[in-house]
């Protein structure tokens, strides 16, 4: 991209290009922002790790649900990540199969990486990256075919006008697919103050019952198709061992634990996530 800047529809905001970026947030009011500092200096430290693209079996698990509800389909029409993070995997994939994607972050830095791996992976044309705040997207409305919002409403202050932004900028008949912390009540008890911990150390500012999210969602025209529930005791288990194992072992064990796992997808008691996939009514 050549731009230096972009420029609003009514020419009243203008905007940086940096690095084929454009860069549409509100600088000082983030940095006066202690969560949202604490937010960027806690992710950007983590995608700094990000040296080359890999799609890790967690990944590649998401990537296969992603599939199973229809988002990847080459003619679902353009999707937008609202929180994509340095390894962009969401875009890329989308792109590799055939998508216009899109990825929203606040981060620059994770975006730049994120840009450079879509390069390397050779699907850049199909590609578009927006630095940017999910409750504030700098799109028309009804311009994407699918949204996700993978681990980003937990984060982010304003949870409803994140919710109504993406509902603003999906099409009739469009899909969100949202993921977000269970709460702590169905979480079995030994391991509720571990999920406390992390939820003190990424900066989560809440969690979310399923008619929670249902409610929500339809407040702005959402309708639920599918509540999934994930990360139940198997995972710890998972987490704990894989590692530990011979190498050869390492990838039959993780996905024996995954399926096990994704088998109790509609069994809210014990799990520490849940994803919800929505359409949008016409």
């Amino acid at each position: 991209m050549g731009e230096t800047e972009v420029i609003c529809s009514s020419e009243t905001h203008r905007f940086p290009v940096v690095e084929g970026i454009p860069v549409m947030t509100d600088e000082e009011a983030l940095r006066a922002d202690p969560h949202y500092e604490r937010q960027r200096t806690y992710f950007a430290a983590e995608f700094a790790g990000y040296g080359r693209y890999e799609l890790e079996p967690w990944r590649k698990s998401y990537l296969r649900r992603l599939r199973g509800a229809g988002i990847l389909d080459p003619d679902s029409g353009p999707l937008l990540d609202v929180g994509v993070g340095g390894s962009g995997y969401t875009v890329i994939e989308a792109a590799r199969a055939g998508l216009d994607a899109v990825g929203c972050d606040l981060s620059f830095e994770a975006l730049a990486r994120a840009r450079a791996f879509a390069e390397n992976e050779g699907v850049a044309e199909r590609t578009f990256w927006v630095c940017c705040s999910t409750e504030a997207l700098p799109f028309a409305k009804e311009s994407f075919g699918s949204v996700l919002a993978i681990a980003v409403y937990e984060h982010v202050p304003d949870d409803r006008a994140a919710w109504r932004e993406a509902a603003r900028v999906l099409r009739p008949g469009g899909q969100l697919w949202v993921t977000v912390p269970h709460a702590l009540r169905n979480v079995a008890r030994i391991f509720r103050p571990s999920n406390r911990r992390h939820d003190r150390r990424l900066g989560h500012l809440r969690r979310y019952e399923a008619g929670e999210l249902r409610a929500t969602a339809k407040s702005y025209g959402l309708t639920a198709r599918d509540i999934q529930f994930a990360a139940h005791s198997i995972k710890v288990l998972q987490l704990a061992l894989t590692d530990w194992l011979p190498k050869r072992w390492r990838d039959p064990f993780w996905w024996w634990c995954e399926r096990h796992d994704l088998r109790r997808d509609h069994a809210p008691r014990g799990a520490m996530h849940l994803s919800a996939l929505f359409r949008r009514e016409q």
